[in-house]
């Protein structure tokens, strides 16, 4: 958008009008940080998305911390939650984002090793965070202005698959919070199971109701509810592929209706080692994403809600190294893929017809090691 000077003063009244009209097209990005930071402070950056334009602007420090990984906000507050080292432990964080920068309201253990994701309920009473080294699930109660109680609930999770050689013992790796509130689905990667909990939202506690396998070696990792509420997608890490599962909202049950691969045999061949890394559905809800590492690539599937068959159409360079996290600005119009190795950002612009993903030249920014991309 281009400013131009005005040749005389305009009235008050006008001025106003102005600013209650004009669109706000700047969208806040949060990364999560760790590992390789080039030299830089580890923790939480951030920068704005032009949502008409596509242009990202320069990535900022907003909170320096040691272990940054994950991130999520509070659906209400102005609330960051972070992974992250505290005096040595493992710990989850609560931080005001509301000013320029962050500040840091309280932490707390996580009491079973360090947390590879953590989400909130969607009323924002509770947050729950998987320990993938720890075997373990953590939950904690939400204060009124956004704060940590200590954890309420350690969850142990059970025997792995052993299928493969990443199983030896059950990885916690996701949660899922389902449409209508009532339940946590807990992608666990080496027991080939989704742990399906009841939430008590009161008392803060998890209930495990199911278990549902997944496919045998399969490595559930991610999991993303279709718009629709009908369905249910979990990206597999270790056989680069995506299941689908019909979703009853009564019981919460999953079934399971197939499989897709997110590459292909000899797309695999081209690389030392091969991982999927997160999975991401378009608001759409026709369009289908998965990060592929190694290929360091984005695959693009097209997804049917009427069957639930999900189709790959692309796959395309993700213009980085090591894509662990990428997602979808908020109303659907780009996506930013953090490339963790390369230290940077990329963005693409999705075409709303077909979901392909057009590179926008020269828009790669530094981020030092981004391994987690949210919007506010």
């Amino acid at each position: 958008m281009k400013l131009y000077p005005w040749p005389v003063v305009l009235p008050i009244a006008l001025v106003t009008l102005l600013a209650l009209t004009s669109p706000t097209i700047a969208q806040k990005v949060y990364f999560g940080t760790g590992g390789n930071n080039a030299g830089q402070p580890a923790g939480i950056y951030h920068a704005d998305l032009n949502e008409e334009s596509g242009k990202l602007g320069n990535a900022e420090l907003a909170m320096e911390l040691e272990g940054a990984g994950w991130v999520t906000k509070h659906p209400v507050f102005d609330v960051l939650y972070s992974t992250g080292n505290v005096n040595g432990d493992a710990s989850v964080l609560a931080i005001d984002v509301s000013g320029s920068a962050g500040k840091l309201l309280n932490s707390q253990g996580t009491g079973g090793a360090r947390s590879c994701f953590i989400t909130t309920d969607q009323t924002g009473k509770i947050l729950i965070s998987a320990q993938y080294g720890g075997s373990s699930v953590s939950v904690f109660s939400i204060h009124g202005d956004g704060s940590l109680d200590p954890r309420c609930q350690l969850i142990k999770h059970g025997e792995p698959s052993r299928v493969h050689k990443n199983q030896k013992a059950a990885h916690p790796h996701y949660v899922a919070i389902s449409p209508d509130n009532r339940f946590a689905y807990v992608c666990d990667l080496g027991m080939d199971k989704i742990v399906v909990y009841e939430i008590d939202h009161d008392a803060a506690q998890l209930k495990e109701v199911s278990q549902v396998s997944a496919i045998a070696g399969g490595g559930p990792r991610h999991m993303k509810f279709h718009p629709d509420g009908k369905f249910a997608l979990v990206l597999n890490e270790l056989t680069l592929s995506v299941s689908v599962f019909r979703f009853d909202a009564d019981s919460g049950a999953l079934t399971m209706v197939g499989t897709t691969e997110t590459l292909t045999s000899a797309e695999k061949a081209l690389n030392t080692f091969n991982s999927a890394s997160e999975i991401r559905i378009h608001p759409s809800g026709k369009f289908v994403y998965t990060g592929n590492r190694g290929h360091d690539s984005i695959s693009i599937f097209q997804f049917d809600s009427a069957s639930g068959d999900l189709k790959r159409q692309n796959v395309i360079h993700m213009r980085g190294a090591w894509p662990r996290n990428f997602n979808l600005s908020p109303n659907g119009h780009f996506l930013l893929a953090a490339g963790k190795d390369t230290n940077s950002v990329s963005v693409f612009k999705v075409d709303p017809q077909t979901g392909d993903l057009q590179y926008q030249q020269h828009s790669s920014k530094f981020v030092p090691g981004p391994i987690c991309v949210m919007f506010d």
